[in-house]
């Protein structure tokens, strides 16, 4: 279990940082004033780090962000073909019932991303979609929609259209009035690109409002055009996945959960249910000389990586990579204080178990 002291040390720094954030931006473009532990500020929810099934195109990272009033979700990625490509985003609201946990997604509108019909090991209350055209950029070159499942016959509802510069959009049949945007990398390339891609903001109260502690579960995909099957990126990672997850894949039979779970004031809590099965803590913290992660690696030996991530989700550095016996363990965090001060993410993988720590560096 995670150290009290931890967790109040951390909620001591976002406390302090509060006057001082930056309000976030709705231009496709992720800045690091807009980054931090304070809310309203994002925070990296995730990585992809895998192989991706399109060469060099796909999803990189996601970021979630709760303030007083929104809800802001950033996805650096670069989807950009010779065709039309999609990007796909299910959200779980912690005050709305939609579909339940396990359930099939129904499929809406026609020849779009929403007609998959993924089934969730997660409950599911809107799936929102991003639509962009090849590389070059023109006016209605990306489209955005969105599907409410809280409601007996759910619809696509149009969210806008415009260019891939960053500009602002929204659409009169969108009653909420959410924020898109997205801009294009510069290059096309996912490995190069850290700060671009799809950027939304929705009200809370659109939303059914989110209380401190309580819990926003995402999942996002990358989505091919021919038949709108799932291309291998999503976030969460599937370990080892390197080809097309394909037409209504199954997440439930995936070990573990497949989605994130961000908690509002808290931020981002363990992904795939890994918590209490590898039990990771990492203290003190903020970091000192002595501070060590511990974490429990359960049933076999496994596969275990550690590695730590910078906010714009670049690995900074492995800790760890070899195979562990069953039982507890620990790892001494020594080396993060010569990275330069901020947040990081230390990610802990024994086999298909991943878990996360946020640590600070002074």
């Amino acid at each position: 279990m995670k150290k009290i002291f931890t967790l109040s040390t951390l909620a001591a720094l976002m406390a302090a940082s509060l006057g001082a954030q930056a309000q976030i931006t709705v231009d496709g473009t992720l800045s690091p004033a807009e980054m931090g532990t304070a809310a309203g500020q994002y925070q990296l929810v995730g990585t992809y780090t895998g192989t991706h099934s399109v060469a060099d195109r796909g999803l990189k990272a996601l970021y979630m962000s709760v303030s007083a009033t929104t809800l802001n979700v950033m996805v650096v990625c670069s989807p950009e073909q010779t065709s039309y490509s999609h990007v796909v985003l299910y959200l779980d609201a912690p005050n709305k019932t939609g579909l339940a946990a396990g359930a099939r997604v129904p499929g809406v509108a026609s020849n779009t991303p929403l007609t998959q019909r993924p089934t969730m090991d997660m409950a599911v209350d809107y799936v929102f979609r991003v639509t962009v055209s090849p590389l070059n950029d023109q006016p209605g070159a990306m489209y955005l929609s969105r599907a409410d499942y809280t409601i007996a016959t759910p619809a696509e509802i149009g969210m806008g259209s415009t260019g891939k510069n960053g500009a602002v959009t929204s659409d009169s049949h969108d009653a909420s009035m959410a924020q898109s945007a997205f801009k294009t990398s510069a290059t096309g390339s996912v490995a190069a690109n850290t700060t671009t891609g799809w950027e939304f903001s929705m009200p809370l109260s659109a939303l059914g409002g989110a209380a401190s502690g309580s819990n926003f579960n995402v999942l996002a995909g990358y989505v091919r055009d021919s038949d709108k099957g799932f291309y291998s990126d999503v976030l969460p990672q599937i370990a080892g996945q390197t080809t097309d997850l394909g037409l209504d894949p199954n997440f439930t039979t995936i070990a573990g959960n497949q989605y994130y779970t961000y908690q509002v004031g808290t931020g981002v809590l363990a992904t795939r249910s890994a918590g209490a099965s590898l039990q990771a803590a990492a203290y003190p913290n903020p970091l000192a000389a002595d501070s060590r992660l511990v974490y429990t690696v359960a049933d076999q030996a496994q596969a275990v990586t550690v590695e730590a991530y910078n906010s714009l989700g670049q690995r900074m550095t492995t800790l760890l990579n070899a195979t562990q016996t069953p039982g507890a363990h620990s790892l001494a965090l020594a080396p993060l204080r010569q990275l330069a001060a901020g947040v990081y993410l230390v990610r802990v993988q024994a086999g298909s178990q991943v878990t996360s720590q946020r640590v600070v560096v002074n």
